[in-house]
């Protein structure tokens, strides 16, 4: 069978001539400049009116000033100015064999009824140019909006052009040189091209048919989720000061040894941590009003609540922003949220839009500025034949021995396996003993009483009146005895019941639940060469092959250039190709931790550490890698309680202490806010009360409250703070009673986490999300290599045609994104996701817009005939040298553009498209939309207009030149020879 001999471009050049600076007699007959100064004409003075906060509004002010002055685009009109054009008439109707200078003038005078100089010294005749020129820069400027066709009014400023030629006597005694005044082109001032740019806004995107209707909620989201964060962080720095309050009231104490009532008080002590006045006066007005939604004020805030209700409110934010699937939402992130926590994770499941500026942002005031043509030279490709593929140097020699059997076996075997235990087990013992005893006794007692009384009475007797006063003496003596016998019985009954309880209850969890996947591939490759049984050795030889081409050039004609140094131009293939999506199979989104760069777009910075995990973004993790065992953070503020109570304490002038441990800080925590505490007390007599807290000693029943020595009177915590108390150890309370009947006292502190508690639970968790990414990278990589292996027989590299194709898609790409203005680059969305189970279908005025810019870069340059240059790999990163220098394919032209660092690309423009792409580099990136386009008012492109109008006249298909030659390319791809006889090369 023939082969069919395929022909393609080896390689293109360009024999170039740098463009040539018009000469001034050129320059005044190819184009028509208004000699007015741009910024005294009407429109100038509105576009001198322009800014930035209202360039959105620049086409409505225009039409609006249109409007106002009665412009229209047909002026002037025939029935009001006929003698434009007859003369434009009289001047186009001309034929080169007949063209006379001297008759075209008298009959262009004729029809003026006076000379062309005495003619345009009119005024109102001058009014009448400056009237056309004013409409021409008014349409214009329409023009950029809406397809205004400038052709009637540039055809009255050739007409009034070549008046002028006549009038100042340019030379116009060739039929060339009067084509040229006729076809001039306008030139426009700089003024009327460098329009204040509006704010970008993007579109919609496919993910989001409402699109734009979203952003007042994305911005609302993004400030919501700002000032959560500040909220939280604020209230972890708030001080809190101790307020001691005290109440007395007056009570009946019954004493219990005399049982009389007696009066006594009753105080009631409460020692609260209050909110810091100054502390609370600096807080944010965001944190203010977050803590107002949440009915938090300055008198009902308490750390650990107000943390509470704050961290649920954050992450209730978080939860709405993580249901969120449009890449808009991140565009509008303000600069605040590049330090918020969690941000990564939340940003990861936009990766494949990553490219998105975050913020709408001003390009360049005119990126195509830095563009110029690199001039008009003839295009030449290459064109290449492929005749022979031929063996060319030895590869590789095998040798097998007589009587020997080599084999080479690879082997490769990936195994999983997983096993997961929880157990939970409940052990309860209950152990009851009631036990019930009964006694009757029987008692016999006598008593004898042997009673002796005696009485003796002795004593004087004074007895007086108002007369004489007698005094007696007298004595008693009394002695009696009894005796008395009595004998008695009684008996007893008692009953005795002991209930005994011991309840003994042992919780363990063990929850067993085992899950063991076993997933094994096993791929063995087996190469063997058996020369057991052969009479001599056996020699394979391995030949290296080469292609050879016939090359031959072909010119293509003139053509205006462009060229463009492109940096790396394999880069986004190989990132495609490295993230080359299998069928059917998902890869696991790769944690990385994403940062904006200084362009205000996303970059990887790495895989994430422990320390990028936080309470915020944990369960998003869980999502994305259905990561198991993983539990909640420790909060990061507890509080702890201890009680104590004393009754019936005896009043017996003695002083009593009492002491509590069990306020004991747990492990992980730390108390440095302070201790706060609920105090009763009846006391009598002269009551004391000290309660002492760690170095701090309160006094409730003085008048004030104060500490001795140790705090003063107004409480200030910040003043003398308490110190500081470690995890595990407990909190010493202390109570010094002084006729005190009986107290309770309720304690609490406020615990704080510790950094090494809660990077510890960063660290188990990360180990554990790490770990389930990394079983789902080798569940991808197992399925992948499974779908390979499927695939049979693997052929290295592709159909050099197919990679000639990729080389000119992407150096194709990035000379666009250079032509285009960045933030247009890569945003085309006309087609739209209208529903999750709906077929995607496309925006009508979208497309409409869309394909405009499609079919002007489409059309306007040759890409087929693109002509590049790859250079070395060390004009790409540093990082990227060793890879690319080790990088190669087996198309060796393929392998150049791997390895290469930068890329020289030629461009040329399509011959129709001319005009065209000199507008859209003139008007900063706008697309021609009707009629011919008028040229910038400066030199450089002056002179590239000038070769162009000159350098049209060889456009017909390509041309052979010279004649053909061989080219030889060497290959990676080996043959095997046929024998073992050594080549010979002459």
């Amino acid at each position: 069978m023939a082969t069919l001999a395929q022909s393609s471009d080896v390689f293109k050049f360009v024999a170039l001539r740098p463009p040539v600076p018009a000469d001034k007699a050129s320059e005044k007959l190819n184009f028509i400049a208004d000699q007015r100064n741009a910024e005294d004409t009407p429109v100038g003075k509105l576009v001198k009116s322009f800014t930035s906060e209202e360039a959105t509004q620049i086409p409505e002010r225009v039409v609006r000033f249109i409007d106002s002055n009665k412009y229209e685009i047909a002026y002037p009109d025939i029935a009001s100015e006929p003698t434009l054009f007859i003369i434009h008439t009289i001047a186009s109707h001309v034929n080169k064999d007949d063209f006379s200078i001297d008759r075209l003038t008298e009959e262009i005078e004729n029809t003026l009824a006076s000379t062309a100089l005495e003619f345009l010294k009119i005024k109102e005749t001058q009014n009448l140019l400056d009237g056309i020129w004013d409409r021409y820069y008014a349409f214009y400027l329409l023009n950029k909006t809406e397809s205004i066709s400038l052709e009637g009014l540039t055809q009255h400023l050739r007409t009034f052009h070549l008046l002028q030629s006549i009038a100042y006597k340019s030379p116009l005694n060739s039929y060339e040189n009067w084509q040229a005044v006729l076809s001039a082109q306008p030139l426009i001032a700089k003024l009327f091209t460098d329009l204040p740019k509006p704010l970008l806004s993007i579109e919609p995107t496919e993910h989001d048919p409402s699109g734009a209707e979203n952003i007042p909620a994305y911005q609302k989201l993004w400030a919501q989720w700002i000032d959560a964060y500040r909220a939280v962080e604020e209230v972890k720095n708030l001080r809190f000061d101790t307020q001691l309050s005290t109440v007395t009231k007056n009570v009946i104490m019954p004493n219990k040894e005399t049982g009389v009532e007696a009066k006594g008080k009753v105080t009631s002590v409460k020692n609260d941590l209050m909110v810091n006045k100054k502390s609370f006066a600096s807080l944010h007005a965001s944190t203010l009003s977050v803590f107002k939604q949440l009915n938090l004020s300055e008198n009902n805030l308490h750390q650990s609540d107000a943390y509470t209700q704050l961290q649920t409110h954050l992450n209730n934010t978080i939860s709405s922003i993580t249901n969120i699937n449009d890449p808009l939402f991140l565009t509008q992130m303000p600069l605040e949220a590049k330090s918020l926590p969690g941000l990564s994770a939340v940003v990861s499941k936009f990766e494949k839009y990553i490219d998105i500026p975050f913020l709408p942002y001003y390009p360049p005031t005119n990126i195509r500025k830095l563009i110029r043509p690199l001039g008009i030279g003839d295009l030449k490709v290459v064109k290449q034949k492929l005749k022979k593929y031929v063996a060319g140097e030895v590869a590789h020699i095998e040798n097998v021995l007589r009587g020997e059997y080599k084999e080479r076996k690879h082997r490769v075997l990936d195994r999983t396996e997983d096993i997961f235990t929880v157990t939970n087990e409940t052990d309860e013992e209950t152990t009851k003993d009631t036990q019930t005893t009964e006694r009757f006794e029987l008692k016999k007692e006598s008593e004898k009483t042997l009673e002796e009384k005696m009485s003796i009475q002795a004593g004087v007797t004074v007895s007086g009146s108002y007369g004489m006063v007698t005094f007696g003496a007298h004595g008693d003596f009394a002695y009696s005895t009894s005796s008395k016998e009595s004998s008695k019985n009684a008996s007893n009954f008692a009953r005795e019941v002991i209930d005994k309880s011991v309840s003994k209850i042992q919780k363990k969890t063990k929850e067993e639940r085992s899950t063991k996947k076993l997933h094994e591939v096993e791929e063995i490759n087996t190469h063997g060469i058996d020369n057991k049984d052969k009479a001599g050795h056996a020699v394979g030889i391995y030949r290296w092959v080469d292609k050879y081409y016939e090359a031959q050039v072909y010119n293509y004609g003139k053509r205006l250039m462009f060229e463009f140094i492109i940096p790396e131009p394999s880069a986004f293939y190989e990132f495609a190709q490295q993230n080359k999506p299998k069928k059917n199979i998902i890869p696991p989104i790769t944690p990385y931790r994403w940062i904006l760069d200084t362009k205000g777009k996303w970059m990887a910075d790495g895989i994430i550490t422990h320390k990028d995990i936080n309470e915020l973004n944990y369960q998003l993790y869980i999502r994305d890698y259905n990561a198991q065992g993983i539990t909640p953070p420790p909060l990061p503020y507890k509080t702890i309680s201890a009680s104590i109570a004393k009754e019936g304490m005896p009043i017996d002038g003695n002083p009593h202490v009492v002491n509590i441990k069990e306020l004991l800080v747990p492990e992980g925590y730390i108390s440095k806010v302070g201790v706060w505490f609920d105090c009763s007390a009846y006391f009598v007599n002269y009551p004391k009360l000290e309660v002492i807290i760690g170095n701090k000693i309160f006094r409730p029943l003085e008048i004030g409250g104060g500490g001795v020595g140790v705090m003063a009177n107004n409480h200030d915590n910040a003043a003398v703070p308490f110190h500081w108390f470690w995890p595990a150890n407990p909190i010493q309370i202390s109570v010094n009673l002084y006729d005190i009947g009986s107290f309770a006292m309720n304690a609490y502190a406020l615990v704080e986490r510790t950094p090494e508690l809660y990077e510890l639970w960063q660290i188990q968790t990360y180990e554990k999300i790490m770990t389930a990414y990394k079983a789902m990278q080798v569940e991808y990589a197992q399925k992948s290599a499974a779908q390979e292996v499927q695939a049979g027989i693997l052929i290295q590299g592709q159909n050099p045609r197919i990679n000639r194709s990729i080389e000119k898609l992407e150096l194709k790409k990035q000379c666009i994104k250079s032509l285009m203005d960045t933030y247009l680059y890569g945003t085309f969305d006309a087609m739209k996701t209208t529903g999750i189970a709906s077929p995607p279908d496309y925006d009508i005025f979208d497309a409409f817009e869309e394909g405009k810019t499609i079919q002007f870069f489409e059309q306007a340059f040759e890409w087929e005939n693109l002509t590049y240059l790859f250079y070395p790999y060390f004009w790409a990163r540093r990082s990227e040298w060793i890879r690319k220098l080790n990088t190669y394919d087996t198309d060796p032209l393929f392998t150049q553009f791997l390895q290469a660092g930068s890329a020289r690309v030629v461009l040329p423009v399509h011959p129709a498209y001319n005009d065209a792409i000199m507008y859209f580099l003139e008007s900063n990136g706008a697309i021609w939309k009707g009629g011919e386009p008028p040229r910038l008012n400066d030199q450089m492109f002056i002179s590239i207009a000038d070769e162009l109008r000159n350098q049209t006249d060889d456009l017909a298909n390509a041309k052979p030149e010279g004649d053909p030659w061989e080219v030889i390319l060497p290959t990676t791809l080996v043959y095997l020879q046929e024998n073992a006889e050594l080549p010979t090369f002459n």
